[in-house]
């Protein structure tokens, strides 16, 4: 994705609102061509706003139960290392609890390398985590049988949470809704140069709306592209399964570079 992409909202709406104000005030107004632009500007406005409405609410809703998938895959991960952590008290599966550790980290890695839409692309590294049970050495007690009899569940439901990511994550805005929104969003900015009358009032309103409407199609692109609480569903959660298997925390140099996570102080941390 382009560095472009990545780019929040909240660090472009003080440039549109003076782009906004700047064009209603600099750009001359011309009497008389108002005729008829008003209906315009009532039937598009009202399109505008029903559309942005409901793609607002289908993508909160995505937003929504992506967080709470990766809540589920995070806290899987997590109870699943502990589990094995207690396998690591028997001789014969050390080298295997050591294994476990090293997968996790890699697929973690890896994912921080992705987009919610490549998602998919880290399968393989998910599915070594799951081949490696057969690596796993022979189980002679209670104690063995009964932790591997626990931890495969929790596999189980981290493999559901991960399907439901795969499908969330590519559920995006497509082109052809692009153009219509982007279209209704020209035809209605522009109607609003043309309806504008010379007086402070009008101008001052006219800027309001003009930023309102491009602020909206900037929000919706964060919540397409999955920018909008990144935070709380690409790095924090993920950020603490490091800390469970007792490994640094890894962070990207585009990341950080261009501001997308700021790492932590008092932690140490890797770069990739």
């Amino acid at each position: 994705m382009l560095f472009l992409g990545r780019i929040k909202t909240k660090y472009w709406v003080i440039t549109v609102i003076l782009i906004s104000f700047v064009s209603v005030f600099v750009i001359p107004i011309r009497a008389g061509e108002t005729k008829g632009v008003e209906s315009i500007f009532g039937v598009v406005g009202l399109l505008f706003g029903i559309l942005v409405g409901f793609f607002i609410t289908e993508l909160w809703t995505r937003f929504q139960k992506i967080r709470d998938n990766v809540a589920v895959e995070v806290s899987g991960l997590q109870t699943y290392y502990l589990y094995v952590q207690g396998l690591g008290n028997f001789p014969q599966h050390k080298e295997w609890v050591k294994k476990q550790q090293e997968l996790i980290d890699k697929y973690i890695r890896e994912f921080f390398k992705v987009e919610w839409t490549d998602y998919g692309k880290i399968d393989p590294h998910f599915n070594n985590i799951m081949k490696s049970l057969a690596d796993m050495g022979e189980l002679k007690t209670n104690r063995e049988i009964e932790t591997f009899t626990n931890f495969l569940p929790i596999l189980n439901e981290v493999t559901t949470a991960r399907e439901k990511l795969f499908m969330y994550g590519k559920d995006r805005l497509d082109k052809l809704e692009w153009v219509v929104l982007l279209s209704l969003a020209t035809i209605l900015m522009i109607s609003i140069m043309v309806i504008r009358v010379p007086n402070l009032s009008s101008l001052l309103l006219s800027g309001i709306l003009i930023s309102a409407v491009i602020i909206l199609l900037l929000l919706l692109k964060d919540l397409n592209d999955l920018s909008f609480g990144e935070e709380t569903i690409s790095f924090e959660p993920y950020e603490t399964i490091f800390d469970v298997i007792g490994m640094p925390r890894f962070y990207l140099k585009r990341d950080i570079k261009s501001k997308r996570i700021t790492p932590p102080k008092d932690k140490k941390y890797r770069v990739g």
